[in-house]
């Protein structure tokens, strides 16, 4: 006997497919990460921590903050994400070394053989981080993530209030030598890009998006900038905070988008939160 399945059961039965398709990754494969709240913070290589952190505490917190071992690693809070500096080594460039995703139960050497079963590669130790095709660096982090416990205040560079409200991260931008290879790498982790075009793509983190776009012939791959959301944004009086702190302005798209260049070249975009 065969059973009639009710137009009410096939628009269930579509809708739960609808769900499964989109909790599984590129060929139907679940993602490897599971559950993520996003992407949270971004840990930069300078040649004075210093004064990288005073550059970017007076546009977005003067509250620096600090390891307690380690006087020389300094944080800014950018809202719900923040920014790490480390190196201190006046011969090297600086440079976005890695950035961070948050998991909801996350353990490295829980996860390390899943991984290395789908030829995702992984630093040594027992905070590892992930290396895509271009060994740029992903850390994953337990939610709810924020300053570890061992970081406390560094002091006040400032009592002005900060030149812009962060809210958190909206996007961050790799640029990749294989687009192909990249978008096929961040696919096992965070499952089928939301959007591809020829030289670009883009995958939803949660509430915040991973973008890789093809670097130029010859160029080398690297975390290339990122894009924090703004409450209460008014682009002209943000741009006059910046220039009035002498932070070099990197032109915007003509709408809401302001763009700046910190002291070692790297692009920071804001946006209205």
């Amino acid at each position: 006997m065969i059973e009639r399945i009710t137009r009410r059961e096939m628009l269930s039965l579509l809708g739960a497919m609808t769900v499964g398709r989109r909790a599984f990754g590129q060929g139907g494969d679940a993602p490897l990460l599971g559950r993520t709240t996003g992407l949270e913070h971004l840990g930069f290589t300078v040649p004075d921590t210093r004064a990288a952190a005073e550059f970017y505490g007076r546009i977005f917190n003067p509250q620096l903050f600090r390891e307690r071992d380690d006087a020389n690693r300094l944080y800014v809070t950018t809202g719900t994400a923040y920014l790490a500096f480390g190196g201190n080594d006046p011969d090297a460039p600086g440079f976005i070394d890695h950035f961070c995703a948050l998991i909801d139960d996350y353990s490295a050497q829980d996860m390390r053989p899943s991984f290395e079963a789908a030829g995702v590669a992984m630093t040594p130790g027992r905070f590892g981080m992930l290396l895509d095709p271009d060994a740029l660096r992903l850390q994953l982090l337990n939610v709810p993530g924020g300053l570890a416990g061992t970081i406390m205040p560094a002091g006040r560079i400032s009592l002005d209030p900060p030149a812009v409200h962060a809210v958190g991260l909206e996007t961050i931008t790799l640029r990749v030598s294989n687009l192909d290879r990249s978008v096929e790498h961040y696919r096992k982790l965070f499952g089928t890009e939301a959007s591809r075009q020829a030289a670009r793509a883009a995958f939803d983190v949660a509430e915040t998006q991973l973008v890789l776009e093809e670097a130029a012939a010859g160029a080398a791959p690297r975390i290339d900038r990122f894009c924090l959301s703004v409450a209460g944004f008014d682009r002209e009086e943000i741009t006059g905070k910046l220039e009035d702190l002498g932070v070099r302005l990197a032109g915007s798209d003509g709408g809401t988008l302001v763009r700046f260049r910190d002291p070692h070249g790297l692009i920071v975009e804001l946006k209205p939160a």
